[in-house]
């Protein structure tokens, strides 16, 4: 804090990266410290990337209001109960994981006999939750839909049933927004190469190939197309697309995959992998091919999608356990997406325990987090064979929805801000007249002080769980609240503070 008063002209700016709540607190004596009002956000621009533009703020809208959203992780690796890279990890042939769609395989045998999703669309809805998104395919290259392609390997075919029309049906009807996960990669395609924009040829890393390679590769990139087109053009509406493993071959990034994947960035002058015409959507005029964003884009133009297929993406991804640290994400937007179950994604027969499950306040921890960034927070359950969702996760899940019952009103709706969060302690969200203020388990006190507001002035105070009116005194603009209350949600205590106008007003005036 000592450099600050030698650069006061770039204060502002400034203090958009440094933590402000603790700053004022540390020297509620020296107004000078304090900015008249937080810095402006600065203004996030859609990128165009391969001839796609990002979605408008307009279009993101209803995600950042959402916040809070259920992810699940279903299929057949459901049925042997040993997460959703067991194939992969225990080297089963394409023809050995086959026996997990037949009733041989005994008590591995997905059968989906208990799939209700219009009881896991009410489970979301009582969580809290907004939007949800289900594995249509993963890596193990299973569909849940089905799919037109020839060799295509669907629960249409081993069930009788369309697993996903069924989902989409009882989501849209819940009232909730509707998500899609897929994967392009398949370990049904071994071999499959490794493309880069750096060196197109095959082999790259040295992998063990056959000359069957070459085929496979065509036929996984052929078979994606026909599946995504399935999918934006069979269901209605889709809001949000959650694309996972375009990076090739187990090697390389998401980036590198587009060159294999998407026309606009496809480098081999031999096209060692095309895509039939009667699978091609052409863009009118001049009949080049589209690509699978291009596709997205025709078809379903509000979808939100992530930038795990080549595409730069509407919104990043975080994924795991880790805490959500840094600043409000302003200039772009990002998820975050972690699982319920403490391990794999999918369902884990050795994972059903309270131990294994992350806990209620971990849960309002990580929403939190997210939330005072500007970031959503998609939360993975990961059902059995059957289709019910474990029974501690099912409670997890009721735990939070009642905590978010009684603060709902600081988190849907709301924006990171206007001041950035300190790690691990505290941040801040707003909407209309009211910032509120989240004090994590890492702030120690009772008290806690909000800087100056530029010209609004504060009308009241409450705890946002118990909904207690709180004292404040005012000094130089900013309030300081004392005698708060830490017991009753310690995991965040919400404070807000009601302001005479709208809080975007502090930018206006």
């Amino acid at each position: 804090m000592k450099m600050l008063p030698m650069i006061r002209h770039t204060l502002p700016r400034l203090l958009r990266l440094v933590p402000v709540g603790a700053a004022f607190l540390a020297c509620n004596a020296s107004a000078a410290l304090v900015p008249d009002k937080p810095p402006q956000p600065p203004v996030r621009v859609p990128k165009t990337d391969q001839g796609v533009t990002q979605l408008s703020d307009e279009q993101m809208k209803w995600f950042l209001d959402a916040k809070f959203g259920m992810f699940i992780h279903w299929g057949l690796y459901s049925g042997p109960g040993k997460g959703e890279w067991m194939m992969h990890n225990r080297g089963i042939s394409s023809e050995n994981y086959r026996k997990y769609a037949s009733p041989e395989s005994g008590n591995d045998y997905f059968d989906a006999k208990d799939f209700h999703p219009e009881e896991w669309a009410a489970l979301a809805r009582e969580a809290g939750m907004k939007w949800m998104c289900l594995t249509t395919r993963h890596h193990d290259g299973f569909c849940l839909f089905d799919s037109p392609h020839p060799n295509a390997f669907t629960s249409q075919q081993t069930l009788g049933r369309d697993l996903v029309g069924e989902y989409v049906k009882a989501v849209r009807a819940a009232g909730l927004k509707v998500g899609i996960y897929y994967s392009p990669l398949s370990w049904r395609y071994p071999g499959y190469y490794d493309v880069t924009g750096q060196d197109m040829k095959p082999n790259k890393f040295g992998y063990k190939q056959d000359p069957s390679d070459k085929e496979n590769a065509r036929l996984m990139k052929e078979e994606n197309y026909v599946n995504v087109k399935k999918l934006l053009t069979g269901y209605g509406k889709i809001d949000h697309i959650f694309w996972d493993g375009a990076w090739l071959a187990e090697k390389g990034s998401d980036a590198a995959g587009a060159y294999f994947h998407e026309p606009g960035k496809y480098l081999d002058p031999q096209n060692a992998w095309p895509i039939p015409a009667k699978y091609q959507d052409l863009e009118p005029g001049t009949n080049k091919p589209l690509g699978i964003m291009g596709m997205v884009r025709k078809y379903q133009p509000d979808a939100i999608t992530n930038l795990r297929y080549g595409w730069i993406g509407d919104i990043t991804e975080e994924e795991g356990h880790r805490e959500t640290t840094g600043p409000i994400r302003d200039s772009f937007y990002q998820d975050k997406c972690m699982t319920l179950q403490r391990g794999a994604w999918g369902y884990d027969k050795n994972a059903q325990s309270e131990a294994k499950t992350v806990s209620a306040d971990e849960l309002v921890v990580y929403l939190a987090n997210c939330a005072v960034r500007n970031m959503t927070f998609l939360l993975n359950v990961s059902p059995d064979r059957h289709g019910v969702i474990p029974k501690f996760q099912q409670q997890r899940l009721l735990q939070i929805g009642a905590w978010l019952k009684q603060t709902d009103d600081a988190f849907y709706g709301t924006r990171g801000g206007p001041w950035q969060p300190t790690d691990g302690q505290y941040g801040y969200t707003y909407k209309d007249s009211t910032v509120f203020a989240h004090l994590l388990k890492g702030y120690a006190g009772d008290s806690f002080s909000i800087p100056r507001m530029g010209r609004l002035k504060v009308v009241e105070v409450h705890d946002v769980y118990t909904g207690k009116p709180l004292a404040f005194t005012v000094r130089d603009g900013g309030i300081t609240v004392a005698g708060i209350d830490r017991e009753s949600s310690p995991a965040d205590t919400v404070i807000a503070v009601v302001y005479d106008q709208p809080v975007s007003n502090v930018w206006k005036n």
